[in-house]
């Protein structure tokens, strides 16, 4: 099936329909991660920010690896930004999503934090949700505004995101002003949006959803859903303001619009940017002028 993409955009590759939970795709899994890595451990930040790596353990003592990245000179504190990456809960940080931090760093005058949460298949959820969480309560530490905060997530770290905003509600710390989610995975009942069928030759599948999705959810507890799964929270009341960003060409597309309407009913503030003949994965083309804009 042939769609609509809009012509600033190279055209897109389709994803494979990796099922992480199953033994057969471990090697593969495998050598995807260490090709992220040896590739973000080559990374270098454009002039005038830095970008370093700190260590955060987390609730059962782990030892998560994070990149921050800031301008290389300002007066602190700065915006803080917390940044989850996509890539199915099973892929490490991409150099993509580095590029994507050092423009938030460049363009907020801020300190962007991107968390290497534990991956499925060996780590299944709350791990992810947890270690972010972790990493959120640690970069109060690094002279940042807390009158300032921001999380922002793609695809899978949307669904972190939101997740983490909701199970952040009335703690006693300090709490993001926003929350920005691109492309967002958010409900694992496929079956309730028809963008699943519209969409289903597009570069993410719905083979692919389930999976992920089974994969991340397997042994969870069900009282934990409505945080690990943000589209089954009944209560969204009280959450930051949104920014949601459905591409139009993604299977995606119909529950992220649903999100944004569940939390407009929740009198949460919700800017629902569509973004006509993109794809999932669109912006990672920084050079693209649709990606610019």
């Amino acid at each position: 099936m042939s769609y609509s993409y809009s012509p600033e955009l190279k055209a897109p590759q389709k994803m494979p329909d990796i099922d992480p939970g199953k033994a057969a795709m471990a090697g593969m899994l495998k050598i995807l991660c260490l090709t992220h890595q040896k590739q973000t451990a080559a990374f270098r930040p454009p002039e005038g920010l830095a970008c370093r790596k700190i260590s955060v353990q987390a609730a059962d003592g782990a030892q998560i690896p994070c990149f921050v990245v800031e301008p290389e000179s300002s007066d602190d504190p700065l915006p803080g930004v917390l940044m989850i990456h996509g890539g199915g809960f099973y892929l490490p940080v991409q150099t993509s999503a580095l590029a994507l931090g050092c423009e938030y760093a460049r363009g907020l005058n801020a300190r962007v934090f991107l968390p290497e949460y534990r991956l499925v298949p060996q780590f299944t959820a709350p791990t992810q949700l947890n270690d972010c969480m972790a990493v959120w309560l640690e970069l109060q530490r690094h002279a940042v505004d807390p009158s300032r905060l921001l999380v922002i997530g793609d695809s899978a770290g949307a669904a972190l995101t939101a997740g983490l905003c909701i199970g952040l509600r009335g703690r006693a710390c300090p709490q993001p002003k926003g929350q920005m989610l691109i492309y967002p995975v958010l409900d694992d009942r496929v079956e309730l949006y028809a963008s699943y069928e519209k969409y289903a030759d597009a570069c993410w599948s719905p083979k692919a959803t389930k999976a992920m999705w089974d994969a991340y959810l397997k042994g969870a507890d069900e009282s934990l859903l409505p945080c690990l799964v943000p589209a089954r929270c009944e209560d969204l009341s009280g959450l930051p303001p949104a920014y949601i960003e459905p591409q139009e060409i993604d299977v995606l597309h119909d529950e992220a619009v649903a999100f944004a309407s569940a939390l407009q009913k929740g009198g949460v503030s919700v800017e629902l940017n569509e973004i006509v003949g993109s794809y999932h994965g669109f912006d990672s083309d920084l050079s693209s002028p649709l990606v610019r804009r």
